[in-house]
């Protein structure tokens, strides 16, 4: 079963200015409850008792806020690299233990994750990713999958015609000491400033099984901007 969770929280959130010039993006609030608040809320509410959390911009504010609930893990180059790196910081905490992995940035339905650990429980695959599948804007972290399910690859760079989906920012990691290698290999070799999903990419290439799993109709929101933020702020009140 799995008990741990990382939540990678330590950007700077430039997109959202002004509401992100004196707080983490990660403590916005919605209906009186933090985006982070929500998400170890949830978590703890699905069994998932272990909960860290990276942290780098106005960590002071997040350990303030959310104090023994979560495991602080500290990134002191969160302003040098993206969520790769942010989500290598927490390889220690994880150790060998399986995990769930979500971005600090999302708002979704209460059923949302729940259901998604529901249906992986019979998964034997090295990540599952929660998929929305369908079309997708050019921002979007968007997925190509072949006809049994699996990963071929994950990028913003994808034409939209050419992906099924988008992967939502949710996870759940069964071979964590694969991932935490690939990681290491791409921010030694390729770039700091990647997105995590160039490393789920490389794991398919080699063969590792990743599985996008869909989310249905429940609603969820990755918030980076502005419009984002009204947009999520009108839809989640109350749900």
């Amino acid at each position: 079963m799995i008990r741990k969770a990382v939540i990678v929280a330590a950007g700077l959130a430039t997109r959202l200015h002004p509401l992100t010039l004196s707080c983490p993006k990660s403590l916005l609030a919605i209906d009186g409850e933090t985006l982070l608040a929500r998400s170890v809320r949830l978590l703890r509410e699905n069994g998932i008792v272990d909960v860290g959390v990276v942290v780098g911009y106005r960590a002071a504010m997040i350990a303030e806020a959310l104090g023994t609930q979560i495991t602080r893990i500290p990134n002191p180059f969160y302003r040098h690299c993206n969520n790769m790196g942010s989500l290598w910081m927490a390889r220690d905490f994880v150790a060998d233990a399986p995990f769930v992995y979500l971005h600090g940035d999302l708002i979704y339905s209460e059923r949302l994750l729940g259901d998604f650990l529901k249906n992986g429980v019979s998964s034997w695959a090295s990540v599952d990713l929660l998929t929305s599948f369908g079309p997708v804007d050019d921002e979007a972290m968007k997925v190509r999958i072949d006809d049994n399910g699996r990963l071929v690859e994950s990028s913003k760079s994808i034409p939209s015609a050419d992906a099924q989906g988008e992967w939502i920012g949710i996870a759940v990691i069964r071979r964590p000491c694969s991932l935490f290698k690939t990681l290491e290999r791409h921010l030694l070799n390729e770039s700091l400033n990647d997105y995590d999903t160039a490393a789920f990419t490389t794991m398919a290439a080699a063969g590792e099984d990743l599985r996008c799993l869909p989310s249905g109709d429940e609603p969820w929101k990755e918030i980076d901007t502005l419009e984002d933020w009204e947009s999520a702020r009108s839809e989640f009140v109350r749900v």
